[in-house]
């Protein structure tokens, strides 16, 4: 089990635009005090399953699909 611990920044200028990036497909199955989400990322799966949010971080499991 790992933890979450979800940090914002905000970027200045605009260096970002020059990066390629990578396609990510995803769609959430339950959203709620716990959110359940499929991914789909380089040709892989994942189902990624959060718990409830205690102070800054909260409870999360990521498992590969096959």
């Amino acid at each position: 089990m790992n933890q979450e611990i979800e940090r914002k920044f905000l970027v200045l200028g605009e260096p970002w635009k020059n990066y390629d990036g990578e396609v990510i497909q995803q769609g959430y199955i339950s959203r709620g005090e716990a959110s359940v989400r499929v991914r789909i990322r380089a040709g892989k799966g994942y189902l990624t399953i959060k718990g409830k949010t205690i102070g800054v971080s909260r409870a999360e499991y990521e498992y590969e699909v096959p």
